[in-house]
């Protein structure tokens, strides 16, 4: 009787465990389409799109080889209609050597989804003849057989040649089929292929600075500042950035301010701007390229300014690892849309006194983004009186009249008061008599006469020198546009500095002796003394200006106006020295 018993206790077990196993594999997976697309700047990304037939009731599971897991950037689910939350990194069932992704449909069945994968771009690499290597999953892994397996490997553009190496076979295009695609299939392939010049640019985009500023017309103008790091082998001359479809009035400069060249060519999606660099950047360096342009602007809308499905980001055609996006809108403009309810962690509000400013950060951002249902668009909406303009227009007028009263009074007082470079050499002259007032006359110098000769001698050194620095300068430029191989670059300019040294030691000797002769001669030496600080403590600020600007630290606006400031100084003293130049040669005539 004991026995009976505990045969039904395992039969009633047994048969419950094949009920739920019957539920939980009360689907078939049809077919699975593995697309492995990489985009322009190296980065792969997979997407397994599943038909399934039957219901899915306990969640859907899909990997990829473990050796893949730390690559993973981003990974989505979707369908036509929704987004799907996901798990990543859980076991695929008690199998090892998987990295595995579970997706919850709560309590939804789609007939067709797709997972996409977004990996990193060290899976591609360069080979010696001048393709490119692919390492990628030859097919994805599921827990269940799959009928038919459709798998496709595409790139911006059409690949010279391809050899694909995959535990079945070589393939020698670039799509293949597999038909009862086993469970828990565990492949790796790898793709040699040959690319038109320009399809790939193995880059990492570090950053996106998106500006978008909307002004008081609803005219909408942007500003990216992208920075950009190359990983190739190969110095990287050319990137192709990606635009709204819409842009207009577009503007390419580099770091250092300077326009650049660029091609525009329009597709279904996007408008691509091919820029070519003004340097070469070889591996490892970083570079900064800022784009301007115009968007179609806000329309007005019962009583509100409207900007409909506003895309956050362009659609980019690479991967942006750190995206921010800054909406500045018209002073007295109050945000409707979105609410700030509606706003999730990425984005904030900022309220100042006369202006909202919204702000949203993202991570990872391709195109892979706008495939989805998720808020890569948004809804931009604002109130705004255009009684501000008049407001704003009138209260500078009244305060710019006050202001030009106010600086014409001490314009005048200041004029009189202006310390040149004259006044202020013979200030540090009359300081020097008094101290040799106090010494005694036995020991000092007996004054010597400057004669045409030291005049003509001191203009020619002083000239040398202005030479030599200029064709520093050129050296400088030459060697940051690679047009000057880097050892060659070093030895000239380590001749021209040993020049420059010598000649330098020769002018202060001639100083040391105009000094000692005193009056007119001396004046104008301390003059151009003071000059040549003031022109030195310049380009020493600018040159730490630009590696602020470079690395991110200063605004791009105080930026432009410290520079501005300090090429006034360097311009005023360089202006001073030429003019005692100009005294001196008028003597020897």
């Amino acid at each position: 009787m004991t026995i009976v018993f505990i045969g039904l206790i395992v039969l009633s077990t047994v048969s419950a465990l094949s009920g739920a196993s019957a539920q939980t594999n009360s689907y078939s997976v049809t077919q699975v389409d593995h697309q492995v697309q990489v985009m322009y700047s190296g980065n792969v990304v997979i997407f397994d799109t599943i038909h399934v037939s039957g219901q899915i009731s306990n969640g859907f599971m899909i990997g990829v080889p473990y050796k893949y897991s730390a690559e993973i950037l981003k990974v989505i689910a979707y369908d036509e209609t929704q987004e799907y939350s996901i798990k990543r990194g859980v076991p695929l069932d008690d199998r090892n050597g998987f990295y595995g992704i579970e997706v919850n449909f709560e309590g939804v069945s789609p007939a067709v989804f797709t997972v996409a994968f977004v990996l990193s771009n060290q899976l591609v690499s360069e080979t010696e003849s001048g393709g490119y290597n692919v390492d990628f999953p030859a097919y994805p892994s599921l827990t269940q057989n799959v009928k038919t397996c459709n798998v496709n490997i595409t790139f911006s553009n059409r690949p010279t040649s391809i050899s694909i190496n995959k535990a079945d076979g070589v393939q020698k295009s670039s799509g293949y089929v597999r038909t009862d695609l086993p469970a828990y299939t565990y492949s790796i392939a790898q793709a040699n292929v040959t690319l038109p010049v320009g399809t790939l640019q193995i880059a990492s985009v570090n950053s996106l600075d998106h500006r978008i500023t909307i002004d008081a017309k609803g005219n909408v103008a942007v500003e990216d500042t992208y920075r950009i790091t190359n990983k190739a082998v190969a110095p990287l001359g050319a990137f192709v950035l990606s635009l709204p479809r819409e842009a207009t009035n577009v503007v390419v400069r580099d770091q250092t301010e300077e326009p650049l060249q660029f091609k525009l060519t329009e597709n279904s999606d996007r408008l691509l701007v091919s820029v070519v660099f003004g340097a070469l950047v070889n591996q490892g360096q970083k570079m900064s390229l800022t784009v301007q342009y115009s968007l179609p602007g806000a329309e007005l809308q019962n009583a509100d300014y409207v900007l409909r499905d506003f895309k956050v980001f362009p659609d980019f055609q690479y991967l942006v690892e750190q995206a921010t996006a800054v909406f500045s809108f018209p002073e007295g403009a109050t945000l409707v849309l979105p609410q700030i309810t509606a706003l999730d962690t990425s984005a904030t509000l900022t309220r100042n006194t006369y202006q909202d400013i919204l702000t949203i950060n993202a991570e990872d951002v391709s195109y892979v983004d706008y495939l989805t249902h998720q808020q890569s668009s948004v809804g931009l909406a604002y109130n705004y009186n255009p009684v501000w303009v008049s407001l704003r227009a009138t209260f500078w007028a009244v305060f710019g009249a006050v202001i030009g009263c106010v600086g014409i009074f001490g314009y005048r007082i200041y004029k009189s008061r202006e310390e040149t470079y004259e006044n202020r050499a013979g200030r540090i002259a009359a300081s020097s008599q008094l101290l040799e007032g106090e010494i005694n006359p036995d020991q000092q110098q007996t004054p010597q006469q400057i004669t045409q000769e030291n005049i003509k001698d001191f203009i020619e050194t002083y000239e040398s020198k202005k030479h030599l620095k200029a064709e520093l300068r050129s050296l400088d430029a030459k060697a940051q546009k690679g047009k000057i191989q880097r050892q060659q670059y070093k030895l000239q300019k380590k001749t021209v500095e040993t020049h420059i040294e010598g000649i330098t030691r020769n002018i202060d000797r001639k100083k040391a002796l105009w000094k000692r002769a005193g009056g007119i001669y001396a004046d104008w030496v301390i003059q151009i003394d003071l000059a040549e600080a003031d022109m030195a403590e310049a380009e020493k600020s600018m040159e730490n200006l630009a590696v602020l600007y470079d690395k991110g630290e200063i605004a791009r606006e105080n930026y432009k106006q410290s520079m501005m400031d300090h090429q006034k100084v360097y311009d005023k003293a360089e202006v001073a020295i030429k003019g005692i130049l100009q005294r001196l040669r008028e003597k020897i005539r």
